[in-house]
This record gives C-alpha cells, structure tokens and sequence, in this order.
C-alpha cells in the first residue's frame, strides 16, 4: 500500500481520541492477569453464584462481562489491532466511547469483591485482584470510583476514617465504656506504654454506636484473661483497605505510614476484630513491606486463651445460633475452622449451618464499596442473607467482622426480622461471666 492510500484509509476513520478520554494503562496488572482475561471461557459458572447478578440480573455486571469487555479495551488501546495504528484502522478497530468506559467503571464497582466467583471459576481466575488492578487503572484514567464512594475515600485522607468522624472522637468509646462500669479498665495507651499484645479497634467499632460492643466485649475478654494490651486510641488511623479496595493509590502512603508507626511501637502481636483490617493487614500489607509482628482476628486469638487456660468459659449460654462467614475472613483468608471450633468451646450453645455457608457462603453485601455505591443492591443481598439464616431455626446470627455487623443489621430492619445479630466475641462474655455482656443498641432499646 502506498504512502498516499495509507494517509486515504487513516483519514477515513473516526478520531475517538477525543480530549476528554483518558487512555486506560495496563501498569496495575501483573502479566499474570493479562493472561487471566484470556482463560475466561465465558462458561457462566460465575453467573449463578454472583450475589450482585442474583439481585440485578444484567450481564453487565457479571463476572465474565468484565472480563470480556476489558479485554477489547486493552485490545483496542494496547493490542498489535489497537485503533490508533495503521492495521487498526484498516481494519475497522474502534476505541471504546466515554460512555461505554463510563458504563463499564459503573458495572465494574458494582461489586462486592466477595470472591465468590475465584471460588467456582474452573480456570481459578483470581477475580478480586483482577478488579481491583483495574480499578487502579479506571481511577487513574479518571473514570472512577463512583460519586458516593469517593466520599469514603477523600474521608480517610482527611479523617483517618471513612466515616467523616473526627479523629479526636477514636477512643471516645474505651471513656465511656469506662465510666457506664462496662470495662474494668480503660485501655492503656500502647504508644506511651508497651504492650505485647495490639489491640487494632479498626473504624467500624470505634465510630459505630451499635458496633462499638464489638470493641466493648473485646476489651472485657482481654482483661479478664490478663493479656498484656493497649490501643492506639486517637493515633489509631484507617488500615486503607477501603481505598485498596476503590483503587486509589493513596492506600501505599497509609500503609506505609501504619506499617512505620507499628515498627515503632514494637509490639509482638496484633489482634483485630474486623475481618476486613485482617485481610488488609495480614495479606496485603507484606505487599507493601515485610511485617515483624503476628496478625490474628479476636476469635484466633480467643482460642489460644482459652486452649492455654488463661481464659475459662463456665456459664451455659443455651441459645441456637448460625454463623455467616464474613468473605475476608473465609474466601479471602482461608478462616472457617476456627469460628466454629470457638463456638464449640461455649457451654450450652448449638449451631445450626445455612444452607450456603463456608467456601459458598453469601456475601452480605457489605464490601468492596457496594454499600455506598449501590446501596439498594447491597440491601436485598442483605435481606436474601437474612431469609437463610432465617431458614436455619436459629433464634441468632453470629459473624466476627463489624463490617458484616452493619449490612447484615440492614436486612433485620428490612424484614423487621426477629433475629438477633451478635458478634461473635458477645457469645464468648455470656460463657464468661454472670454480668451481661455488652448489647446492641436495638436490643437494649427493647428492653427499656
């Protein structure tokens, strides 16, 4: 073809590289996943067990859609066919629009990040690191998070917090759980006197009035067992996962900075009630940099307590309950075992397992910003979550993550459910002690 019939077939193309579109960059996908995108069979296994598709049925949102589709995306911006070279435009080759990238950072957020759908895959395509690469990419290209999730995001770098709290108010509940004579002790504070032992309270249960027992029972669990603790109170900051999750970039700078502050405190062991700061810190913040202190969740450390005696459980808590896995603690961290082993270890109690439970267990809804973004979409997840455990007989819901605390509390209300949502660590005060563990707000409020 000759220069001139070159410049003929350039010209007659469309200019899609209009100026307000970004290119969409590979640089947050490790080889690995490129490759991931080609071992989509499209067979539709992941289709079925979606909880977000099993809610809005649109083939946008399903796991093989996204894979496909930003497959052409790369194909059209990075590929040997890409658009914008000469055999693209002979051959037809199309950028994608604004509006189908702004569909497809829409469809792409719609998602809870649960894992369910690496755990069906038969080509084990590692679906949560693959969304959460290219939701690096779309943030950088200016095509997300959505509105109300950059929200949280802009209040964690602000707040230290996704919830727009001030950071003064961090350990306003250790004070009042104080004063109201619920703990014996307010815990000290671990960057002014040493501990062996973090106490990481996270967001949720610092800032939630109806997740703080969470914190509360924690606290009575450690003392009565003598465990050598402290918490950061209000130099206590967010562990980033929210922005990890989004895709800002921001995350590296606050783990970073979290990671410093604990290396300088020196302590031996950290232990956190939140599934999701366990993922963060446990999985990836050695990322990041190599970690010299233990992560465990409360209930992991529970165990060692109790199995070492230094924490008896002697009082019956005669109650049927079912245990909802929360997905950074069992798909994300392997975690299933231990829950059920701890509630084993409580007199009295029986549990009851919903039909969907461990490996396939159902996300609440929760995570992954789906809650903020799609908040209609995460409350019927919740309500279907809540119709199972419902379906069990059992009288409770137990988890071990605030997180789940939250979005499984909104299919409760929804339903006007006569479930009672409990953590986990609730459970173990009851076997504990003859004085009432601390309760929730809604059943406190029932009381009166």
């Amino acid at each position: 073809m000759s220069e001139q019939e070159e410049k003929k077939v350039a010209e007659s193309q469309p200019d899609d590289q209009s100026s307000d579109k970004k290119k969409i960059e590979v640089d947050n996908l490790s080889p690995r996943q490129i490759i991931e995108l080609d071992a989509c069979s499209r067979c539709g296994e992941c289709v079925e067990w979606c909880p977000v598709y099993n809610q809005d049925e649109r083939e946008g949102v399903t796991p093989r859609s996204k894979a496909t589709r930003f497959k052409k995306i790369l194909s059209s911006q990075h590929g040997l066919l890409r658009a914008d070279s000469f055999l693209g435009k002979l051959f037809g080759k199309k950028n994608p629009t604004k509006e189908e990238l702004d569909q497809f950072a829409a469809d792409l957020y719609e998602c809870s990040t649960c894992r369910q759908c690496h755990f069906v895959c038969p080509s084990q395509i590692d679906t949560v690191e693959l969304w959460e690469g290219i939701r690096r990419s779309f943030v950088d290209a200016g095509y997300g998070p959505l509105e109300p999730q950059k929200n949280l995001i802009q209040s964690v770098k602000s707040y230290d917090n996704p919830w727009g709290q001030p950071r003064s108010s961090r350990s306003r509940w250790a004070k009042g759980a104080k004063r109201k004579k619920k703990i014996a002790e307010e815990p000290k504070d671990i960057t002014r006197k040493k501990a062996e032992v973090l106490y990481f309270v996270g967001c949720t249960g610092s800032y939630d009035v109806n997740v703080e027992p969470v914190a509360i029972n924690t606290v009575k669990i450690l003392q009565a067992a003598g465990v050598d603790f402290g918490i950061l109170g209000v130099k206590e900051k967010c562990c980033g996962s929210v922005l990890l999750r989004m895709g800002d970039k921001e995350y590296g700078r606050i783990a970073q900075e979290n990671i410093n502050q604990f290396h300088d405190i020196g302590f031996k062991t950290m232990v956190t009630s939140c599934a999701g700061c366990y993922k963060t810190f446990k999985h990836d913040y050695p990322k990041v940099e190599k970690i010299n202190f233990d992560v465990k969740h409360t209930l992991e450390f529970i165990i060692e307590l109790i199995e070492s005696g230094k924490l008896k459980l002697t009082k019956e808590v005669p109650l049927t309950v079912t245990y909802h896995d929360p997905c950074h603690l069992g798909r994300h961290s392997g975690i299933y075992d231990a829950p059920r082993k701890l509630m084993q270890m409580i007199p009295g109690l029986k549990l009851v397992e919903m039909e969907r439970s461990r490996e396939n267990s159902r996300c609440c809804g929760a995570g992954g910003g789906l809650k903020a973004g799609y908040p209609d979409i995460q409350n019927k997840i919740s309500q279907t979550r809540i119709k199972e455990a419902e379906a069990t007989g059992a009288t409770e819901l137990v988890s071990a993550c605030p997180f789940c605390y939250q979005g499984l509390q909104v299919g409760i209300q929804a339903l006007d459910s006569k479930l009672t949502m409990r953590d986990i660590t609730e459970l173990v005060c009851m076997a504990l002690e003859e004085k009432e563990p601390v309760k929730d707000q809604k059943e406190e409020t029932e009381q009166k």
